[in-house]
């Protein structure tokens, strides 16, 4: 069965209730550091950059498989929905995808490895 997508386009509200709506619209990587794939949502009229390590995604492609484009999307729309409705400033630390969340966030979204 097809991995349907949840997170490309999702509403949330954050702690002073005030509703978010995010819509991702395009992807790219940085060719520094380890390399993070980077995950453009739209919000109101910026965007947010959800990064996801590159050195984790090797380890999870090494020990399992890759995850598909939409997979990666909905795992950087989770980790920015969580972000948004604790309050956090949605800056680089708080958006930044390493080995540990990044395991959360796949189990949490019910991806099978």
């Amino acid at each position: 069965m097809p991995y349907e997508p949840a997170y490309e386009r999702f509403e949330t509200a954050g702690p002073d209730r005030t509703r978010v709506v995010a819509e991702f619209h395009k992807s790219g990587f940085l060719a520094a550091g380890d390399r993070p794939e980077l995950y453009f949502f739209r919000i109101g009229e910026g965007d947010v950059i959800v990064g996801i390590s590159g050195e984790a995604l090797l380890v999870l492609q090494r020990a399992h498989r890759y995850l598909s484009r939409e997979e990666k999307i909905d795992v950087a729309g989770l980790c920015l929905k969580k972000r948004i409705e604790a309050g956090l400033p949605l800056t680089a630390e708080n958006l930044s995808i390493r080995q540990p969340d990044l395991d959360l966030l796949i189990k949490e979204l019910g991806i099978v490895l």
